[in-house]
């Protein structure tokens, strides 16, 4: 028999007997998120849960989740119902306070109203930092930051538990696969924080344009993911492989992508770990069809071994296209120490930014976008003399660079500059070649 056949089978009878309806609930805090990463104080941000029912029945008649933030209750949810293998998200706007946090999130609280096969899962908590606002902060690095986080999370999302039975590692492998879908789609969410945040100024950067992208991409391969878990779930092989092929090649559409300076370029290992993914893939199909060769059981534990396999490289590779913007990001300090806090005119403001030959830094309005200063191309190490030229406030910055190989490169980000004279800031020329556009 046909594993797809025997998959519908084992469906059907799972709604009879003392399984389907007739179980009980089970009401868990799948996860627990603050959204975006790397916090700073005032910054708007979404408390974000994931409830889900993992048990054999519906949850009936009402429940609430409790949302407490530092031991205080932040917002309470009621729902009426969830149904069996059923999930929701709640989402919480929240402006963040600096300082060390702890977030809890409890369901079905405080009066446990839903009879429950398990009551002792019922709660979640994260602890997370909002730091103070930097007085340096890279876009660039933000938005390079977000798209490998969401890679890592999927990768971790792709982990599942082997049985001795292939059909409960089928289901969990199927359940996995949506939790990889469900990671990447919130990239479009992350990204429009991310994007909220940043200075009207920039609003219309290529850099933006290219965030944009991919996130079509990220929500392509969730897209990809999706129909693969709902043909693995029926044992439709054929859709399968069909929809792995269409997944491979977004996955090296995307390894063919650049943000900013950074190359996406390391996600070619996770490819090949796919490719062998998708050979297994079509010896289990073969197999299923009657063809002569390993059992298919040996074959499908390798095939979920390769699927999680390759989850492992596809987080290796988003840690590494983090590592690779972190390292691209240019310096800002005082000439002796990085800047922390509000970068202070009492020191020369000293850039430096790795394998570029030239470079040059633009100053913006954060609410107009206006072009307050730019300063003349100088060589790899850039030096102002802030003292009279840049009033107390923030502002935009763009670094624009040349690489030894011609290449050109563009930061943007936003300063923080604490004027200890304080003079109005206007568009005259100022010391060291700063002048006005």
């Amino acid at each position: 028999m046909r594993l797809g056949a025997i998959v519908i089978i084992i469906a059907a009878l799972a709604g009879i007997g003392g399984y389907g309806q007739s179980g009980l609930p089970d009401l868990i805090v799948k996860a627990v998120r603050v959204s975006p990463g790397d916090l700073e104080e005032g910054q708007e941000a979404l408390v974000r849960a994931v409830i889900a029912n993992i048990g054999q029945g519906d949850a009936l008649g009402g429940f609430d989740v409790i949302v407490e933030l530092d031991g205080q209750e932040l917002a309470t949810r009621s729902f009426f119902e969830l149904k069996k293998d059923k999930s929701t998200e709640i989402q919480i706007p929240w402006k963040a306070l600096v300082g060390s946090h702890t977030l809890t999130v409890s369901v079905d609280a405080p009066f446990s109203r839903v009879r429950e096969s398990n009551e002792a899962n019922n709660k979640r908590s994260l602890a997370f930092v909002v730091s103070p606002i930097l007085g340096v902060r890279s876009f660039s690095l933000d938005l390079v930051k977000l798209f490998g986080r969401v890679l890592s999370e999927t990768g971790v999302a792709l982990h599942f538990k082997l049985t001795d039975s292939v059909f409960t590692s089928l289901d969990n492998a199927v359940n996995a696969i949506n939790e990889a879908a469900a990671a990447l789609r919130n990239v479009s969410l992350e990204f429009e924080l991310v994007r909220r945040h940043m200075p009207p100024a920039f609003a219309a950067d290529p850099l933006v344009r290219d965030a944009q992208a991919l996130v079509a991409l990220y929500e392509s391969i969730a897209e990809s993911f999706e129909r693969i878990a709902v043909m693995l779930g029926i044992g439709n092989f054929d859709a399968v492989l069909e929809n792995a092929s269409a997944l491979r090649r977004t996955l090296v559409e995307l390894s063919q992508q650049t943000l900013g300076d950074v190359s996406f370029a390391p996600l070619g290992s996770a490819v090949a770990r796919f490719d062998q993914v998708i050979v297994l893939a079509k010896e289990l199909r073969d197999l299923l069809k009657g063809a002569q060769g390993r059992s298919q059981y040996q074959v499908a534990v390798e095939l979920f071994n390769a699927f999680m396999a390759f989850g492992d490289e596809l987080g290796a590779c988003a840690q590494t296209i983090i590592r690779l913007g972190e390292a691209r990001a240019a310096r800002f300090s005082n000439g002796e120490d990085p800047i922390d806090g509000a970068y202070s005119t009492r020191h020369p403001l000293i850039i430096e930014w790795s394998g570029v030959m030239l470079m040059r830094i633009e100053l913006y309005d954060l609410r107009s976008g206006a072009l307050l200063f730019r300063s003349e191309e100088t060589g790899p190490r850039l030096e102002v003399e802030g003292n009279g030229s840049l009033a107390t406030g923030m502002y935009g910055y763009k670094l624009v660079g040349m690489t030894k190989h011609g290449r050109s490169r563009v930061e943007i980000g936003r300063l923080v500059v604490k004027q200890v004279s304080s003079p109005p800031l206007g568009r005259q020329n100022g010391p060291l070649g700063m002048s006005g556009p």
